[in-house]
């Protein structure tokens, strides 16, 4: 009765519009020649960005919450990250390199946003986009370091995460939000045009790129990793949050992001560097599934 009466409309409300929306996307990359990469290169540059400034633009802000979440944020990567090269002591430097990648770095792009939207609003997807900005800013630089086991220079990582267009969509959505400046009418229905094809976007690219991965479930990093990310991570995200004295709807968005499976991105840093690609790929997939559990017992509980 419990699953029946409590799990389900919460995953019918939140989780489900999300898996639909990749299911259908999963089909047409099973189905269809898709240009995946010129998908992503639309949603990089443009629609992902737009939704940024928007959400920082047009949601209250306070200061001193917004300072919380970004240092929990990097907390979570690095302690998470830590997990994962511990965990995989005993593999190989590119497999280990892997395994960190895919335990530091959460999709909480993909699937942060849409679900911080759906089960806590306009005010919770702006906090949800915050989290993002910060995160992918992180794996951005430190997950190039990391994914090329040493190789790329600490410097170039950093020249690298710098070019995200995100982290500059943030920085002048915030500005302009703490300036109060108004920006004109056609500005704004531009931002809100293409920031409204984010997400529907990043969840059908998700499923193209599901679609594409060959997997291999026969490997203990696989539950490993999926053990830190949706079990491990809420836990740790809770214990920082009651450390600094963050509650409320910014502990709700905090915990719900750091809850979230291994990104989808990673595949592409590890693919880059030859580390261990499809032992990521097996990572992505398992843990996004297992995660439609996970995800509707913790929305259970915060909500």
């Amino acid at each position: 009765m419990f699953i029946f009466d409590s799990l389900l409309p919460i995953f019918g409300r939140t989780v489900l519009p999300v898996l639909l929306v990749v299911a259908s996307g999963y089909f047409l990359g099973r189905n269809m020649v898709l240009d995946s990469r010129t998908i992503g290169r639309i949603l990089f540059y443009l629609a992902t960005p737009s939704l940024v400034f928007r959400s920082l633009y047009q949601t209250k802000i306070n200061i001193s919450n917004l300072q919380n979440l970004a240092l929990i944020s990097i907390c979570m990567v690095i302690l998470t990250g830590t997990l994962g090269w511990l965990t995989a002591f005993r593999e190989e430097r590119r497999r280990r390199a892997a395994v960190t990648l895919a335990s530091a770095v959460a999709n909480n792009g993909n699937m942060g946003i849409p679900i911080s939207l759906f089960a806590f609003g306009e005010a919770g997807a702006a906090l949800g986009t915050l989290y993002y900005v910060v995160t992918s800013f992180c794996s951005n630089t430190l997950g190039s370091v990391v994914a090329s086991a040493g190789s790329a220079s600490v410097g170039k990582a950093v020249s690298h995460g710098l070019r995200v267009p995100t982290l500059y969509a943030a920085i002048g959505g915030l500005a302009l939000n703490w300036l109060q400046w108004e920006l004109p009418t056609g500005v704004v229905r531009a931002a809100d045009l293409m920031g409204g094809a984010a997400v529907p976007g990043m969840l059908i690219l998700m499923g193209v790129q599901l679609s594409s991965v060959k997997v291999a479930f026969n490997q203990q990093p696989v539950y490993a990793v999926t053990l830190i990310r949706l079990l491990v991570a809420p836990i740790l995200a809770w214990g920082l949050c009651l450390l600094l004295g963050v509650n409320g709807l910014e502990r709700d968005i905090i915990i719900l992001q750091a809850s979230m499976p291994t990104a989808v991105m990673v595949t592409i840093l590890v693919t880059e560097f030859d580390a261990a690609p499809r032992l990521v790929a097996a990572i992505i997939f398992f843990s996004t599934l297992c995660s439609i559990v996970s995800l509707s017992v913790l929305l259970w509980i915060l909500l």
